[in-house]
């Protein structure tokens, strides 16, 4: 077989795949994006034509009610060509089109509704069929409404940050009511809570920024390369940030209820973590390391009375003051 043939069989069997089925559609330019990304180098002409081809040997529908015309499966359409899921890969893919929505490109998402589809069919008649729908991720603090954030902003930013190249934005800091247009470098996302941040750099600067996704605006990808700072690791930075706005690790003595820190007896704080019974006075003692960063003093703050900050002092002053001015919130001077 010569390599013409090869790469045309390669080509329309990778074409077959991406075809959405009914009622989603699909056109023969977003098609020659979708191979190109693929690294499949060919003209809207030829994916026309490998479209009609293909047509007459599958049950693929060409829409062609308005321009340009819409492909798609027909709803009944036999994927029996196609190599089977496993059960376990058909889980995977469910709970992925169910959590990770937000962080997924609406192109992605569009060629990937055909393969969701399938693990669908897949499980339909097994004991998994519901497994998606019967699991959850609950967050453990208060759930805010996510911002919303403009669609076409949302594609941008990730075309920019898929194709490694510079964004044109407007951009608005928080609590600032005046639009900045900044030179973007992306290097990553980040979910925070309900909000998505972008890190990046700006213009020439080596300093890594998060911005904010719902406060930019007429976003504008380039065909300039992204430039990354020497020696950053996304990964590596993305462990950082977990920390939020940390002052390094510290030895937290802290006097609990016995019901507030019944649960720290099951997931700890840290792996050095040690808790003490105080029946003299009901509490128990809990020491351990841990990261001194607002996420702390969140999670402090939150069991009210229920805890007492023994150490470090630097952290119980801090404290104390910030519920003496809660008290003065309520009760005045």
């Amino acid at each position: 077989m010569s390599t013409a043939t090869n790469d045309t069989i390669w080509r329309q069997w990778t074409l077959l795949r991406l075809i959405p089925r009914a009622p989603w559609r699909t056109t023969a330019s977003d098609l020659r994006g979708s191979l190109s990304r693929q690294g499949i180098e060919v003209t809207r002409r030829t994916v026309e034509r490998d479209l009609q081809t293909l047509s007459v040997r599958f049950p693929l529908v060409a829409d062609e009610s308005s321009k340009p015309f819409g492909w798609y499966w027909a709803r009944d359409a036999n994927f029996e060509f196609t190599p089977k899921l496993s059960v376990s890969q058909g889980i995977a893919l469910l709970l992925a089109q169910l959590h990770l929505r937000t962080l997924m490109p609406d192109s992605l998402m569009h060629e990937l509704a055909p393969i969701f589809d399938m693990a669908n069919q897949e499980l339909a008649a097994g004991a998994w069929n519901e497994w998606h729908r019967r699991t959850a991720v609950i967050p453990s603090a208060l759930a805010l409404l996510p911002p919303a954030i403009d669609r076409c902003v949302l594609r941008d930013v990730h075309e920019a940050l898929a194709t490694r190249r510079q964004l044109i934005a407007g951009y608005r800091s928080k609590g600032a009511s005046d639009v900045r247009d900044l030179t973007i470098h992306p290097l990553g996302l980040l979910v925070r809570g309900s909000v998505q941040y972008l890190v990046c750099t700006l213009f020439d600067y080596a300093d890594i920024r998060q911005l904010a996704l719902h406060r930019l605006s007429d976003t504008r990808p380039t065909h300039d390369t992204a430039r990354v700072p020497v020696g950053f690791v996304f990964s590596t930075y993305a462990r950082v940030a977990a920390k939020y706005e940390s002052q390094g690790e510290i030895r937290l003595v802290a006097h609990f209820t016995p019901e507030a820190a019944e649960h720290l007896r099951e997931t700890p704080l840290s792996a050095d973590q040690t808790i003490t019974d105080l029946p003299a006075i009901r509490r128990v003692a809990v020491t351990a390391t841990v990261e001194s960063d607002q996420t702390l003093r969140w999670w402090l703050k939150a069991f009210g009375s229920g805890v007492e900050v023994r150490e470090p002092v630097a952290l119980r002053d801090e404290l104390l003051e910030e519920a003496r001015k809660t008290v003065f919130n309520y009760v005045g001077a």
